[in-house]
């Protein structure tokens, strides 16, 4: 009895081992299709800066030649040279930089249609879910890093213009010349655009180096691409606070002159604890309201000043960088 108790214990580890095998192959299986698919829409994205020659990534979003990539390698460059992963190498023109978000916008010559990835639903991506980036690292390009989103709603400080962004976390490594790398979901969809070093994040210990391994998020970074396609720079709707976060809160650093935040009433010290009909409770709660905010757009904000509160009506201004 106890040799065939032995037995089936042997025989049911080897099932599950096989099983398990089974799952790691498909999952492979499931990554390296998304790879193949997406591969020829992947570019690397040069220019030459004085003398030397900046490198991106950067991705397809239109069988005619609309590319993506960061802003920081093609800022104040009108041309730019996209290597497709073929080899073949393509003039473009800048058509918009966003220096918020850090997007930018070309449109490369192309004879032929090229392949293009499509844009997917970040907003409703898992945490721990797959994610796969596909860049130009250090020089090689194609470079597969396969992780898995960390986190949502992250916010980081872009050291160029101090603006806060909000993120999608990349658990996974990203080297130099990623930056406007796409960061796609299992189905191969676009759900992120990885950035450039950030100032400290919230939640992530300030050190020495700067912050990598986040990306702009789908929902933000094609409402900005399709602002730069049509009118060559992205709208945002614009306070005019610096602010920072407390238990109870966040709290009024700074009040811009002649801002709507002055106009209204806003002075420094205010909590801000209300939103429209939105409550207030961190830095992601306001930066995420200001962002899918509109220009012009008249809103409510509640404060707490000397404990009391008080509900001003503020005009929201309008912001371009």
């Amino acid at each position: 009895m106890r040799w065939l108790v032995l037995f089936s214990l042997i025989v049911w580890t080897f099932a599950a081992f096989g099983q398990q095998l089974s799952l790691l192959e498909r999952a492979n299986q499931e990554v390296n299709r998304v790879v193949e698919r997406a591969l020829p829409a992947v570019v690397t994205v040069e220019v030459s800066h004085g003398g030397r020659l900046l490198r991106g990534s950067g991705f397809i979003i239109d069988a005619d030649g609309l590319v993506v990539c960061a802003a920081e390698v093609v800022r104040a460059h009108p041309q730019a040279t996209v290597y497709l992963y073929n080899g073949q190498q393509l003039a473009a023109s800048v058509a918009g930089v966003d220096n918020i978000t850090g997007l930018a916008l070309l449109r490369a010559n192309a004879s032929s249609r090229l392949p293009a990835l499509s844009w997917g639903d970040s907003e409703r991506v898992l945490i721990g879910a797959a994610a796969i980036l596909i860049g130009n690292r250090s020089g090689l390009e194609g470079s597969v890093t396969v992780g898995t989103i960390g986190g949502k709603d992250r916010v980081g400080v872009r050291r160029d213009n101090q603006r806060m962004v909000l993120l999608l976390q990349f658990n996974g490594t990203v080297g130099p010349g990623e930056q406007g790398a796409p960061l796609l979901d299992i189905q191969g969809r676009v759900i992120g655009v990885i950035v450039g070093e950030l100032a400290p994040v919230e939640g992530v210990p300030a050190g020495g180096t700067g912050i990598v391994g986040f990306a702009i998020p789908a929902e933000i970074a094609q409402r900005v691409v399709n602002e730069l396609r049509t009118k060559g720079r992205a709208e945002y709707a614009w306070l005019g606070i610096d602010y920072q976060g407390l238990p109870t809160g966040v709290i009024v650093r700074r009040v811009w002159p002649n801002s709507p935040a002055q106009v209204a009433g806003i002075q420094p010290g205010d909590i801000i604890t209300q939103f429209g009909d939105k409550p207030v409770r961190t830095v992601v709660d306001l930066t995420r309201a200001l962002y899918f905010a509109q220009p012009n757009q008249r809103v409510s904000i509640t404060i707490l000043r000397e404990g009391q509160p008080i509900t001003l009506t503020v005009t929201l201004g309008k912001q371009s960088l």
